[in-house]
């Protein structure tokens, strides 16, 4: 069996296995930074609330 590293650098990696930093937010926390945004809080304090950073926050609400 490979190591994780000679995957990597043959470009093998295991089938289905995602490659890359996960998500702060995900698909069901989408929601919240918007709702917060619409009730008159600043992205700013949405994201100190949900504590992710404001980048974050920002992308979050630049989803469809």
């Amino acid at each position: 069996m490979q190591s994780t590293k000679c995957r990597e650098a043959n470009s093998a990696t295991l089938p289905g296995k995602k490659t890359g930093r996960p998500r702060a937010i995900g698909p069901a926390g989408l929601a919240a930074p918007r709702r917060l945004v619409d009730v008159g809080i600043s992205v700013t304090e949405a994201a100190r609330t949900l504590r992710v950073d404001r980048s974050t926050g920002y992308a979050a609400l630049a989803r469809p």
